[in-house]
């Protein structure tokens, strides 16, 4: 379903809200042409009602009319509208003019205004009391139709309507182009996007944006800041895959042909088992590699998180693990009694404890011990590893989780990836990595997650 275009919404929104108050404004316009109208009209029927009224006399103690025909007929002629009249006397009813007008009651008001309806008829009348009779209360009542008030209301209304069409015109045809001229930084900004080479992530340019662009252009900004980070943790993580990859892969081209030259079994048979051993090498460095994609930002939806009971989880990982310590002349223990709930990927997680646990059985030497520990603290939940190994120099600390960085002096190969792999998959929990040294010596390694709120009863 196509949808309209930005201007035309908006001279859309423009023209329906013009007619609305246009309408609006007709109505009130016709109102108060026709209350003009009624002033100007009631005006000339009380002067009519005054000038009936000075024919009235009394003669032989009874009211007459003093009306020859000419003035009848000049008086109720009208080329618009029709006229009647009629005066009652209190005491003696009607005495002159035409009886299908209906008497009104004699008030208290000398003059008074009222909306009759007389043969199917609106009508306006005004009445006039004479109280100057003696012995006599007149009253002189003069009415008429309402077209020539309706003719010049509507009159005036045309000439407003007609004079609102062209400054609606006027306006629809301004804000078209306005709207045109304040499109155009739009237009233009757009244009310099489609016009750029791909992959140029740079920043769109702020000098000259117009103040309402400036929250988008700002957006746009950041998500190219977004993209140009992924991008070249993106060329890096490339760059340094390959570079390992290189290593390894070149290794074992070369032990696979001196295996395949070797005349002298026993030696053939070293040979394959350390081939054996580069390919085992190699396997885990490409699947920590995947591991480590996997738990870049954003490549894992976090809607995906379960609630996940952190002490079995690491008890189970340390169980696992326990064999290798024990092969390797290294001493195993795992504290917490806490059963810390956190919202996670199990398996990242569980990479979490195998890394940190192969980091430890891998540098802190034999004879060692490795110290797993859960807790509780307040809104979080704390996984530590302690070792009593020889530590790590201070300034290698800040560099342990780096991506492929191994301390130097390590005694045993690795890829250097454990903790950088650890630290990724924290954040993407939405917990940190602390690593600090202990002692008389040993390493200290801590992740803090944040607790999964528990509902209230």
């Amino acid at each position: 379903m196509s949808t309209l275009s930005l201007r035309r919404g908006l001279l859309l929104r423009l023209g329906v809200l013009m007619l609305v108050f246009s309408a609006l404004a007709s109505v009130v316009v016709y109102r108060m042409a026709l209350r003009f109208a009624d002033e100007a009209y009631d005006e000339w029927l009380l002067d009519s009602a005054r000038s009936l009224s000075q024919l009235v006399h009394l003669k032989d103690e009874h009211v007459t009319v003093d009306l020859p025909g000419s003035t009848l007929q000049a008086f109720v002629f009208d080329a618009h509208d029709r006229v009647l009249f009629r005066i009652d006397d209190a005491r003696d009813g009607l005495v002159s003019g035409q009886p299908i007008l209906h008497a009104q009651p004699f008030g208290v008001q000398d003059v008074r205004y009222a909306d009759l309806w007389t043969e199917g008829q609106a009508m306006r009348s005004v009445q006039i009391i004479r109280r100057d009779l003696v012995g006599h209360l007149v009253s002189i009542t003069v009415a008429e139709t309402l077209n020539k008030r309706h003719r010049l209301a509507s009159r005036v209304l045309g000439t407003v309507m007609a004079l609102s069409g062209v400054l609606c015109l006027l306006t629809v045809l301004l804000a078209r182009d306005a709207v045109a001229r304040g499109l155009k930084p739009l237009l233009v900004l757009t244009e310099s996007i489609r016009l750029r080479r791909q992959g140029d992530l740079t920043r769109l340019p702020d000098a000259g944006v117009a103040q309402e662009l400036q929250t988008f252009t700002n957006a746009i900004n950041d998500v190219l800041g977004q993209l140009d980070k992924a991008s070249q943790m993106q060329r890096r993580f490339i760059a340094d895959a390959a570079h390992q990859l290189r290593t390894p892969l070149a290794a074992l081209k070369v032990e696979l042909e001196h295996a395949v030259r070797e005349p002298d079994p026993d030696r053939h048979a070293q040979a394959l088992a350390q081939l054996r051993g580069g390919l085992d090498r190699l396997s885990r460095l490409a699947n920590q590699l995947l591991t480590l994609a996997r738990a870049e930002p954003g490549a894992l939806a976090r809607s995906h998180f379960k609630p996940l009971d952190l002490h079995a989880l690491v008890h189970q990982a340390a169980m696992r693990c326990l064999p290798a310590f024990l092969e390797a002349d290294m001493d195993l223990g795992f504290e917490g009694e806490a059963h810390p709930i956190v919202l996670g990927d199990a398996l990242l997680l569980e990479e979490v404890i195998n890394n940190l646990l192969d980091n430890a059985r891998c540098y802190a030497g034999a004879q060692a011990q490795v110290t797993v520990r859960v807790e509780r603290d307040a809104d979080r939940a704390l996984l530590s590893v302690d070792d009593n190994g020889q530590g790590v120099a201070p300034d290698e600390l800040s560099r342990l989780t780096e991506r492929f960085h191994r301390p130097a002096g390590s005694a045993r190969g690795g890829s250097g990836l454990g903790l950088a792999i650890v630290q990724e998959i924290a954040e993407t929990h939405g917990g940190h990595l602390s690593i600090s040294s202990l002692e008389p010596h040993g390493l200290h390694v801590l992740i803090s997650l944040p607790l999964l709120e528990e509902p209230t009863s």
